[in-house]
């Protein structure tokens, strides 16, 4: 995913994973409003850069995360 920043990379983490705002909130470990700060127009006044740190979090926490779901789905 080089090149890209990292709003664009959480995209599409996002899309690939059917992750909801809320997923990455708390894999990131900040609130949902930052979450839309990240995801908002660049020319938003809400929008905010969101940190590569944060992305690297998510990627860490995001295989857990996955295991977890299914693990949900397959106690349904």
């Amino acid at each position: 995913m080089a090149g890209r920043d990292a709003v664009e990379d959480l995209r599409v983490l996002m899309s690939e994973h059917k992750l909801t705002q809320g997923n990455v909130a708390e894999m990131a470990c900040v609130s949902i409003k930052t979450v839309e700060s990240w995801l908002a127009s660049s020319d938003a006044a809400s929008h905010r850069k969101m940190p590569a740190r944060h992305l690297r979090v998510i990627r860490y926490a995001l295989p857990q995360h996955l295991a977890a779901t299914r693990g949900r789905k397959n106690a349904k």
